[in-house]
């Protein structure tokens, strides 16, 4: 009788070990999937402006974090904004010095240069390097591949968009619906913004909408793989 009851007490042990195993392990594939499944990525070009500071405020207001893609000679006038956003763990990359075509791919290292001479300025002003670019316009498709490997040779990371919002043309509500629409069933997006009063208006609301639909929003890191139109 004695035996019966030990081997019932261990076995019912064993059962009760096995559902709370089975308990746990549900719980963390939970909490990885809600981790990893939806992100996004808002990201801003052409700062740092007088619209940047405003829009690191509704951030950090929001607890998320954003990228800025910096012009060089912006990032020497706003100096105080760029330490700004890289103290407060906003992601930092740069977006180049002319912001013209013709001039950019003048050579065919002229473009890598645009990018090195951002990586210089920023140095002297935070004491940190990145390694994180996006071509003006794109890189594709006016980026040569010979052009793309090259960056790829130096390090650098290039990033895309998967959402452009057209916010440099389109109204606030026309901003805000690209989102909707776009970002539809997408697991991962990488919303492309500019500096401008359009954008800061509708800000809160575009992360409001992110939030409601299950995206973790994050800033744009280095061991992140980009996302780009190669």
């Amino acid at each position: 009788m004695k035996k019966l009851r030990k081997n019932i007490i261990v076995k019912s042990f064993v059962f009760f070990m096995l559902i709370a195993a089975s308990i746990l392990l549900g719980c963390r594939d939970i909490v990885n999937g809600v981790e990893s499944e939806k992100i996004a990525y808002i990201t801003f070009d052409d700062g740092p402006t007088k619209y940047t500071r405003q829009i690191v405020d509704i951030l950090d207001e929001n607890n998320v974090k954003g990228t800025f893609f910096m012009l060089n000679n912006n990032m020497i006038v706003f100096k105080n904004v760029v330490k700004k956003l890289v103290d407060e763990g906003h992601g930092a990359g740069f977006h180049g010095v002319t912001h013209d075509l013709s001039k950019l791919y003048e050579t065919e290292d002229s473009a890598i240069e645009e990018f090195k001479t951002c990586n210089r300025t920023f140095y002297n002003i935070t004491g940190k390097t990145s390694r994180l670019v996006r071509i003006p316009f794109g890189s594709k498709p006016n980026m040569l591949e010979s052009i793309y490997n090259k960056f790829l040779e130096e390090g650098f990371l290039v990033w895309d968009w998967t959402i452009d919002t057209e916010d440099w043309k389109s109204s606030q509500d026309q901003i805000v619906s690209n989102i909707l629409y776009y970002a539809r069933e997408k697991e991962e997006i990488v919303i492309l913004l500019h500096e401008n009063q359009r954008t800061v208006n509708c800000l809160n609301e575009i992360i409001a909408i992110l939030k409601e639909r299950g995206y973790d929003i994050r800033p744009i890191t280095h061991d992140v793989k980009p996302k780009n139109f190669w």
